[in-house]
């Protein structure tokens, strides 16, 4: 690449990286974790790419002035250094690099830059990287440490990368991701390999510039979408809950607009409370959509107040009738103390018994499940039980990564335990499933320090 074409090259990635960063402006605001984290990385590189825009200019003798042309090159020296440090830390939180090994490819990183700081700072008394003679950049003897510094570091996350392809194996998951960081690795490599001989060509700067463009088209593109998809997975594995919170709401409002003394007044206030019991749940359900779908949170809201326990169960398996499967009968084994209470968020332990008798409903074969609610050494077990064993091949729900809800491969049964889980973690309880009751198989939702 003849000189006279150095700047109109790098004007080009100047170009493409703030067409990068004006499309991401608009996701810093959100809670996206590809975009937000890749912002610096595009930063730097534009910060890069402008000084080795003006080095060229300095280059073509454009620019006409020794002491522009030194800092220009002291500057481009540490900037190719930052930039591709910056590149490693957003490539070791992308492929989600063990902490201890983060922790040590970083110190010994942030060594490398030292380092580089001070042959450039030594460089302004001394010519020992570089000096400008009538015009014209000259290297002196160590003028590849920034070199050996920079592409260290590409050598080592390719090396790293093909280690871990080999270790997880051909046909593992997620296999995209490490040809994504593969070739962002070997393709700056290849390029500064020819860098080193011809100095004068952006062959680094054009390197980088692919660097970012695979790594933005294969990880925060491709994360944006797969987040998008998760959006619409979550509220289709929601509408259940809304349909059923609607259905009872219907159902019970047809009961109520039947002719007067078709029901006494005490069914008549109970099917107002179910009524209202079920208004509220749809209000919760759609306050988690919105704040879930606008904002991508991976938690819930919780409110405490006393809470009728065995009305919960009653109000839960009444909504259940209208939606659970005709051949299959739920009745509540209630032994708590008449009147017991305790502190906590109805509509959430609702939420999750719902849950967990369409899991029980889809996996028991009898015909007859039972919904438990007990006291046990001080905890309160509402439980779903399978006395006939139907479920007996179960041993333990499905276990899942924290990112489940995002998870766009997770069917959506996984969907809505992960739901509980989260859910029964937030009220102080957990959910397990005990196979060795002489009930029978048991799916259970405990809550310790109820008293």
């Amino acid at each position: 690449m003849t000189y006279d074409l150095y700047w109109v090259s790098v004007l080009g990635y100047i170009v493409i990286t703030l067409i990068i960063l004006i499309r991401e402006r608009k996701y810093t605001h959100h809670a996206e974790k590809a975009g937000r984290v890749f912002m610096p990385l595009v930063c730097l590189s534009l910060v890069f790419y402008v000084v080795d825009f003006f080095w060229g200019m300095c280059l073509v003798d454009a620019i006409r002035s020794d002491a522009v042309y030194f800092v220009l090159s002291a500057l481009l020296h540490v900037l190719a250094v930052v930039t591709t440090l910056s590149w490693l830390c957003y490539v070791l939180r992308y492929m989600n690099c063990p902490r201890r090994c983060r922790y040590v490819i970083q110190f010994v990183s942030a060594a490398q830059l030292l380092s580089e700081l001070a042959f450039v700072i030594a460089n302004f008394f001394s010519p020992v990287m570089f000096r400008i003679v009538d015009g014209e950049y000259v290297r002196c003897k160590y003028a590849l440490v920034t070199s050996f510094n920079v592409y260290s570091v590409f050598a080592v996350v390719l090396l790293g990368t093909l280690f871990a392809m080999m270790r997880k194996g051909i046909c593992a998951n997620g296999y995209t991701r490490y040809w994504a960081v593969l070739f962002s690795s070997l393709i700056p490599l290849l390029l500064g390999i020819m860098q080193v001989e011809y100095f004068a060509s952006p062959f680094f700067s054009m390197g980088f510039m692919l660097s970012v463009l695979i790594l933005y088209v294969f990880v925060v593109t491709a994360a944006r979408e797969k987040l998008y998809q998760s959006k619409t997975k979550f509220l289709q594995n929601m509408s259940h809950e809304i349909r059923t919170s609607l259905n009872m709401v219907y159902g019970f409002a047809q009961l109520l607009g039947m002719p007067e003394g078709s029901w006494t007044d005490e069914e008549r206030e109970k099917y107002n409370s179910y009524i209202n019991d079920n208004y509220r749940m749809l209000d919760l359900l759609l306050n988690d959509l919105i704040e879930y779908t606008q904002t991508n949170r991976k938690t819930f809201d919780v409110s405490y107040e006393p809470v009728d326990v065995a009305k919960i169960c009653d109000s839960t398996l009444q909504s259940l009738q209208f939606a659970q499967s005709k051949s299959k009968q739920v009745h509540l084994q209630n032994e708590l103390p008449d009147g017991f209470t305790i502190n906590s968020d109805a509509r959430r332990i609702q939420q999750i018994l719902t849950h967990l008798l369409f899991y029980a409903v889809q996996f028991a074969s009898s015909d007859e499940l039972l919904l438990s609610a007990k006291l046990n050494a001080g905890a309160l077990e509402l439980a779903v039980v399978d006395p006939n064993n139907s479920m007996s091949g179960m041993k333990e729900l499905p276990v899942y990564v924290k990112d489940t809800l995002n998870d766009t491969d997770v069917d959506d049964l996984g969907v809505r335990i992960e739901l509980c889980r989260r859910m029964a973690c937030l009220l102080g309880g957990c959910i397990y499933i005990d196979t060795q009751s002489k009930d029978g198989v048991r799916i259970v939702l405990q809550i310790q320090n109820i008293l």
